[in-house]
Parts: C-alpha cells; structure tokens; sequence
C-alpha cells in the first residue's frame, strides 16, 4: 500500500494517533510522558508551534470501564512474555 501524496509528489502529512497502554505508578507515567514530549518537541523554547503538530493525553486507567482496562491488559499482555493473569 502506498502513502498519499499531495500536489506536488511528495508524502502527505495526516492525523495519527499512537495508543500506548501501560502498567507504572503516577511517577513513571509522568516520566514517560516526559520522555514523549521530549521527543516529539526536543527544542521547548522554540517560537510558534511545533514542526510536527501533537497533543499528548494520560488518563489514568481506573477512570475506564472494566472491559476497557481488561481489553487495554490483553493488548500489554500480547507483546509481553510471558503473560500475567487478568483479574
């Protein structure tokens, strides 16, 4: 599959969004989200918006239905080996 390309052949840029679930204490989900930021926008004293346009979110899991935060486990769970139980 190819990218879409604008007017002038070149990629076109479009919205994204990137889904990171976790398991951390509030310290190492700040840190992480430190560590995001960071990288998306080294330079945090530069003038006018970012090059690459963002917006960064941490909800904290206990706010989500049960069948969400058990859907969010069996994602972490699939890339983890080996895997812990869902209670």
């Amino acid at each position: 599959m190819s990218s879409p390309r604008d007017r002038s052949g070149e990629p076109a840029t479009q919205l994204w969004r990137i889904t990171i679930p976790v398991i951390a204490t509030a310290g190492e989900a700040e840190a992480l989200a430190d560590r995001i930021v960071g990288t998306l926008c080294p330079d945090h004293e530069h003038e006018g918006r970012c090059p690459l346009p963002w917006a960064l979110r941490i909800t904290d899991g206990g706010s989500l239905s049960k069948a969400e935060q058990r859907r969010l486990h069996e994602e972490i769970d699939s890339t983890n080996d080996p895997p812990r139980s869902i209670a």
